[in-house]
């Protein structure tokens, strides 16, 4: 890393600040005994205008026009107040409300419509089921919310990840690195397991928000990832009426239009919905590339009374693509720039066609003042499609690569429930919440495929300097019935696991304790020779973490928890070398949380320690097999900042220092090096400026950057430089419009986000622009 990024990548840390103008809307937030209530959201209804109180309740609002309004405070696990305001110019008005505790606004599984305008989120149900403040949780939890989505035209998780730190892409895949590990599946929605398909990254425009939840997270979810476990939260109904819808157009013969709109279906508000539609087509960059996709997500909330409420969600998503291997370079040359980043190995009629489709069901039960039921049940189905043309791992000369032709279908699902308890009382000074639950979940895997490779077969090799395309018929390869793969026939896998936890969170005075434990029952079912094979796995994971606060808006923090994640199910089988034995993993992590700027800025700083045993990787001799390797550990340091510093300047930024090595491992000479594709700097910045006052007025600036280090690949010696990579929007409101204009890659770096060998490396995309238009209605 060069000097001059060296210094730029600190640099994302330091941040501007500008003066706050006069109070114009200002008063206080309680609870019905009279209790100030800090975080709650205020705002007025159909602006941009909004705020929270701080640790005395309090709050304000600048720069309001004269005019007619409604002013809205809402807050988790509270019955949301309005009232009508008029606003004269030069005046101070004072608005205070009362509010009242609603199981309506509480639901522990993630079922509420949310209505703020931030980059900052101020509580987590996933992490701890009990419905949380971040700030008073004893972890790590990184959120990007709806609204910076929307201000950086994300369309995919790839697109996300860059504002989370100590996250980066492993590949173009569904494939990402988390504190150095690898998180190649084991994403949740509402914090249920999925099956996303592998070699496409999930759409993120049906959700509130994505949230990574740092550390082995095993003792809430079962078998997860050591690095982090990413969970998206989807849109859910509101009580208001609120509708739009976007277009835009872009780089590469791209286009996109999503609607979402929500709203009541009664007039008592006790039946909400919610639809959310999408649709992208595009040609790439990369040759032979592009295709289409789209979502839709319909939703639908009953609320018969105060103390029932349910939720049905239905997502079908459908992308027609191809499946990018990356770009081949020539055999032993580190200088990628021998072939030119659109380069790959593609054919004209090749295709990966893949659907998923999933509904959960959700119920939230208030028993008593101190007790409530939570229940929440998801099928996810999955399947793909695949005609491609890769590299077989082989190279005839330094420019001429053997290669492959595969055809592949797939069928991959997951079933789960989760069913708990949650007490909230108080014994003396010490207020508890105790959570006591089982759930289950089954995922099964099964495929059938069929392939021809190099010449014999008759596929063409594939010349980097002559690159050649349609020059084959793949109705005239020799398909080997030995790579033949049936349904059923070797390829059949499937998990069943089953868990009983607990959990206590205890509140005394200044100290927030949250104790765990899990007992995990994994059973593993593979087709062997004809023949079905099972294995039992069993685990008790732990965790606890202790919260102290050291001033009224910085917490401290704490934590140790383990990890168990068994082999995925799709890996562990024979023909890639398995079964293998299940990933063990722990960590130590402590920390200091706050609040600033009145509550609108939220900063995590952590300090962490992660060590994993039995981690797979591939084997450098056959690159179909996988391989077992000893131990890795990883030690980092991490900070985010999310928020507004004034009601005009939103920002989100992130650095992590993370050294990720192997300590163990059959093959000495891998001891001490640094683990592939974990970049030991990482850092993410942006931030956003909208014009209030004045001609400029409805006018907004959004500007940023990431950085990203070395790393390693699979080959030692192929080593993928650092990248530095500058953004910039702009933003026009007038009335219910909103024009904008998004440039990414503005000095059109040449860059990698990933890579495996010589023959796989994945390229980032250059300079592009995507321009919108969302209206509001």
């Amino acid at each position: 890393m060069n000097t001059i990024k060296q210094f730029t990548c600190f640099l994302f840390i330091l941040l501007p600040s500008f003066l706050f103008a006069q109070d114009i809307i200002k008063g206080k937030v309680t609870d019905e005994n009279g209790k100030a209530l800090p975080s709650v959201s205020v705002g007025i209804l159909n602006t941009n205008i909004s705020n929270v109180t701080n640790d005395k309740g309090e709050y304000s609002l600048n720069n309001v026009p004269e005019g007619n309004y409604q002013i809205v405070a809402y807050f988790v696990g509270y019955s949301k107040e309005t009232y009508p305001i008029q606003v004269k110019s030069n005046t101070v008005i004072t608005q205070n409300f009362t509010l009242k505790e609603n199981t309506r606004e509480l639901q522990q599984v993630e079922i509420i419509g949310v209505e703020n305008e931030s980059y900052n989120n101020a509580y987590t149900f996933s992490a701890t089921r009990t419905g949380t403040m971040i700030k008073d949780a004893p972890l790590s939890i990184s959120t990007v919310t709806k609204e910076l989505i929307l201000d950086q035209q994300a369309y995919y998780l790839s697109d996300v990840v860059r504002n989370v730190s100590g996250v980066n892409q492993y590949s173009l895949y569904n494939d990402y690195t988390v504190r150095g590990y690898r998180n190649q599946d084991g994403q949740l929605v509402n914090g249920l397991k999925t099956a996303f398909n592998f070699w496409t990254q999930p759409i993120i425009g049906l959700y509130e928000r994505v949230e990574v939840i740092k550390g082995p997270a095993s003792a809430l979810f079962a078998n997860t990832n050591p690095g982090g476990t990413i969970n998206f939260v989807t849109k859910k109904p509101l009580t208001v009426q609120q509708n739009s819808a976007t277009v835009s157009m872009g780089s590469f013969n791209t286009y996109k239009a999503n609607v979402d709109v929500t709203g009541p279906l009664t007039k008592n508000e006790k039946v909400l919905y919610r639809l959310n539609a999408g649709y992208q087509k595009t040609d790439g960059f990369r040759d032979n590339m592009g295709g289409e996709s789209f979502y839709i997500a319909p939703s639908v909330s009953y609320i018969p009374n105060d103390k029932t409420r349910f939720n049905i969600d239905l997502v079908y998503m459908q992308n027609d693509t191809k499946l990018d291997r990356g770009k081949p370079n020539y055999e032993g040359s580190t200088d990628l720039n021998q072939t030119p980043i659109t380069l790959s190995t593609s054919q004209p009629g090749d295709y990966l066609k893949l659907n998923n489709l999933y509904t959960t069901f959700s119920w939230n039960q208030k028993i008593t003042d101190w007790l409530s039921f939570n229940s929440s049940y998801m099928m996810f189905r999955s399947t793909g499609d695949l005609a491609e043309h890769r590299t077989n791992g082989k190279y005839i000369s330094p420019s001429v690569l053997e290669m492959r032709y595969v055809e592949r279908e797939e069928y991959e699902n997951a079933d789960n429930i989760t069913n708990y308890f949650v007490s909230k009382f108080k014994t003396g000074k010490v207020g508890h919440t105790v959570m006591v639950g089982v759930d289950y979940s089954s995922k099964t895997y099964d495929k059938n495929e069929r392939q021809a490779r190099g010449e014999a077969d008759g596929v063409p090799n594939f010349d980097l300097d002559n690159p050649q395309y349609g020059n084959s018929n793949p109705n005239d390869y020799i398909y080997n019935p030995s790579r033949n793969v049936e349904m059923g026939a070797g390829s059949y896998t499937q998990n069943h696991t089953t868990g009983f936890y607990i959990q206590e969170q205890l509140d005394y005075k200044k100290f927030h304790l949250l104790l765990g434990i899990r007992q995990e029952f994994y059973k593993d079912v593979r087709i062997e020779n004809g023949n079905k094979v099972s294995k039992d796995q069993n685990a008790l994971l732990p965790r606890f973490g202790l919260t102290y606060e050291l001033t009224p808006t910085i917490n401290l923090y704490g934590t140790y928890t383990e990890g168990f994640q068994p082999q995925d199910y799709k890996m562990n089988a024979s023909q890639n070398g398995g079964p293998f034995d299940p990933r063990k993993s722990n960590m130590w992590e402590s920390g200091a949380k706050g609040e600033f700027f009145d509550g609108k800025l939220s900063a995590t700083a952590s300090v962490y320690m992660i060590t994993v045993n039995n981690i797979l990787v591939q084997d450098p001799n056959d690159v179909d097999k996988l391989i077992q390797r000893g131990e890795e550990q990883s030690k980092g340091f991490e900070l985010e900042l999310n928020g507004q510093i004034t009601p005009a300047l939103s920002i989100s930024t992130n650095y992590a220092l993370n050294n990720a090595t192997i300590t163990a491992s059959d093959n000495p000479e891998e001891v001490g090096r640094q683990k592939e594709n974990a970049p030991k700097h990482q850092a993410g910045f942006w931030t956003k400026y909208d014009f209030q006052q004045g001609t400029l007025r409805g006018l907004g600036i959004g500007f940023g950057g990431q950085y990203v280090g070395n790393r390693l690949t699979t080959n030692p010696e192929l080593v993928l430089d650092d990248y530095l990579l500058w953004d910039m929007a702009l933003y026009y409101n007038i009335g219910i419009f909103r024009i904008s204009a998004n440039v990414k890659n503005l000095t059109n770096e040449t860059y990698y986000v990933g890579g495996y060998n010589y023959d796989r490396v994945f390229p980032g995309m250059p300079r592009n622009f995507t321009l919108g238009l969302t209206v509001k209605f």
